[in-house]
């Protein structure tokens, strides 16, 4: 009898399962692969009309470079959150302080637009479709240690806006200062309920 003519009795979850393995093992064989959800795909990305940059165009693009060369040690606003556990800053947002050139926040304040919710979405769904799925963006955008850089032009002051979480893990503090190039002599650290971990904007 040859292996043509034996019959093989599966279940479905024992289908699935060798299923699941062979693709697996043909990934594990490939460099570089990308598994793109045709569904989750931008249909609308196919009408962009891809054509070449002229000359001036160009030219202006590469002196406004040239312009920003060594200039990403700035002061910046933003967002982030900081993993606990692992103790590092992740999610993170920056926009150089003079970007901005009035007061775009509450208070008189300088922040970048960024919301922490909407920036979460993006990233979950980055980390779902790109890669195994694995990363930091799990569960609710609101369950992990987070905060926000203002600029306060009124007092030249830079302030991290975070929550409770901050007695638990003082140490983010100088991460956060290194991350967002802060000038410590114009930094200070402000908590305030909003980032505490659970609330949201409808708490």
């Amino acid at each position: 009898m040859t292996m043509a003519d034996k019959t093989y009795k599966l279940s479905l979850q024992q289908l699935n399962d060798l299923v699941s393995d062979a693709v697996n093992t043909a990934i594990r064989k490939l460099d570089n692969l990308e598994i793109i959800d045709d569904d989750s795909t931008d249909k609308s990305a196919k009408d962009i009309e891809v054509t070449q940059m002229d000359d001036e165009q160009y030219r202006e693009a590469m002196d406004t470079m040239a312009k920003n060369r060594g200039a990403g040690d700035e002061p910046k606003v933003g967002i982030f959150w900081y993993n606990a556990t692992r103790k590092e800053l992740f999610g993170v947002v920056t926009h150089k302080r003079t970007d901005y050139m009035k007061p775009n926040a509450g208070g008189g304040l300088i922040t970048c637009s960024e919301m922490h919710e909407d920036v979460w979405k993006k990233e979950l769904r980055r980390q779902k479709y790109h890669g195994d799925g694995t990363g930091p963006f799990k569960g609710e955008y609101q369950m992990k240690p987070r905060g926000r850089v203002f600029f306060s032009p009124a007092d030249d002051q830079y302030i991290i806006a975070v929550g409770t979480w901050i007695d638990q893990s003082p140490e983010a503090i100088d991460q956060i200062i290194v991350e967002f190039d802060l000038p410590r002599e114009k930094t200070i650290v402000k908590k305030a309920s909003h980032w505490d971990i659970g609330q949201t904007w409808n708490d």
